[in-house]
């Protein structure tokens, strides 16, 4: 009898436990001063806030947990979205690391004029001098150097698969690179559920499991699973590029936080 007591109670404790990131992922973080006063800047450009309605940055912001001082790794950073807003929020103290791979940077080149750098040169603006680093490298051997506050990869993990990155090294570099306690925080298309990875090169989607499950396996906690960005119309079974100007910001997409635990 007390074995199986003992039993139920580790059931009901994992059971608990479940639920307490279930329902995290109804919990809206309290977004800070610094991060409200980021996203209202007069300065960003017109091409980037008129995107904030579907991506809610301010948001997300607040679920990377970004605050003034912190170091910040964005990778694939692309054309500096969320590069800028960090920018503002981790101040003359902090510093934002705009990582691109290759890949992007030739695929785009036309819109990385500064190839060396891959940098958009349209975005070499002040701010960004103040505290942006510029690099380029590929994801699974880039040096990402130590004691990163938090990281933020936005609609690229599933590119990752198709593109033949080495995930386990790239996530493990990113393990060590982050700070104990810091955290990771993935956003992507989500592919349909048991579909894994084979939906990266055509529908540009991933399972939301497989994400986890890779992160997991390197050392990460799942520690929220939200649905800010979910879209319960999306059918998942087209490519956002079908029609890039109204599905790029209308899919489906996973918000997933990870932290390095404290040992």
């Amino acid at each position: 009898m007390k074995k199986t007591m003992k039993r139920t109670l580790l059931m009901g404790a994992l059971f608990t436990s479940l639920l307490t990131v279930q329902a995290q992922a109804h919990t809206d973080s309290k977004i800070s001063a610094d991060i409200q006063a980021a996203v209202n800047s007069k300065a960003r450009v017109e091409r980037q806030t008129k995107r904030d309605a579907r991506r809610k940055p301010a948001e997300v912001m607040a679920i990377l947990g970004v605050k003034p001082g912190m170091k910040i790794l964005d990778l694939t950073s692309g054309g500096g979205y969320y590069t800028e807003i960090l920018s503002r929020v981790v101040g003359d103290k902090g510093q934002v690391i705009a990582h691109n791979p290759p890949f992007v940077v030739n695929r785009f080149a036309a819109y990385f004029t500064d190839e060396k750098n891959g940098w958009p040169a349209q975005l070499n603006a002040p701010q960004w001098k103040k505290n942006v680093v510029k690099m380029v490298g590929e994801l699974d051997t880039a040096d990402f150097g130590v004691q990163i506050d938090a990281v933020l990869m936005v609609l690229f993990y599933h590119d990752t698969v198709w593109q033949g990155v080495n995930r386990q090294m790239m996530n493990q570099h990113i393990y060590n690179a982050i700070k104990p306690g810091g955290t990771y925080l993935i956003i992507d298309h989500s592919a349909k559920p048991g579909n894994g990875t084979k939906d990266t090169g055509t529908h540009h989607r991933i399972d939301k499991q497989t994400v986890i499950d890779e992160l997991t396996a390197v050392g990460f906690e799942l520690t929220l699973d939200s649905d800010i960005l979910s879209n319960p119309k999306d059918t998942r079974d087209y490519s956002f590029e079908r029609d890039v100007r109204t599905n790029r910001d209308n899919t489906d997409r996973m918000v997933l936080k990870f932290v390095k635990p404290v040992i």
